[in-house]
């Protein structure tokens, strides 16, 4: 467990000089159109900690998913034949609900490290997805848009690792969507708690 965090951080470190240029450029870009459409210099208001919010959250976001897009690429033709026989054959696809979680709880018990990465990990990892959906952008504040970001993510996830021959797991995203709704529902008890986390969201 202590391996793949370290390796997490190490790509949002890497990718932090990445977003803080990428974010200069498009406020400035829109300090430019604004001022342009005004007729007069326009000086933007940030609030911090939004903008701090915001970095942690892409940062994390895009360093979550380089991890969990290693694998093995191709042309792209090679890919889709990859895919291809994948599904005809069914090789490392399990399309059977809770089969590897009662697999690993049966053999490794919750104790193990194996249980806390493959399932608690998968969990854990995407708590900040649905928090941040909640916590950034007030239009998720409703239940049916947590539910459809929450799944619709997992769901690329998974398809897409069929073409890089990594493992294609139901399980996994029975416990990356249940992340994110955890993250939603976190989100919703802390608001109510600290009802000024309500203003950061635009």
């Amino acid at each position: 467990m202590k391996e793949y965090i370290i390796d997490l951080i190490s790509m949002m470190l890497a990718l932090t000089p990445i977003y803080l240029a990428a974010r200069y450029l498009q406020l400035r870009r829109r300090v430019r159109r604004l001022s342009a459409q005004s007729g007069t210099k326009v000086k933007l208001k940030f609030n911090k900690v939004r903008e701090i919010s915001l970095a942690l959250f892409a940062i994390f976001m895009v360093a979550l998913l380089a991890f969990v897009w290693q694998g093995e690429y191709a042309r792209v033709g090679s890919m889709l034949q990859l895919a291809k026989e994948r599904l005809e054959t069914r090789e490392g696809i399990n399309l059977i609900p809770f089969r590897t979680i009662r697999n690993y709880y049966r053999v490794f018990g919750i104790g193990g490290d194996l249980f806390w990465v493959n399932i608690m990990g998968n969990i854990l990892m995407f708590v900040p997805w649905g928090f941040g959906l909640l916590f950034l952008w007030k239009r998720n504040r409703n239940i049916f848009r947590l539910l459809y970001f929450s799944a619709m993510l997992p769901i690329l996830i998974e398809c897409s690792q069929l073409f890089i021959n990594r493992q294609v797991d139901t399980d996994d995203f029975i416990l990356n969507f249940a992340g994110g709704m955890l993250g939603g529902l976190l989100y919703w008890v802390l608001s109510g708690i600290f009802p000024k986390l309500k203003e950061i969201a635009l």
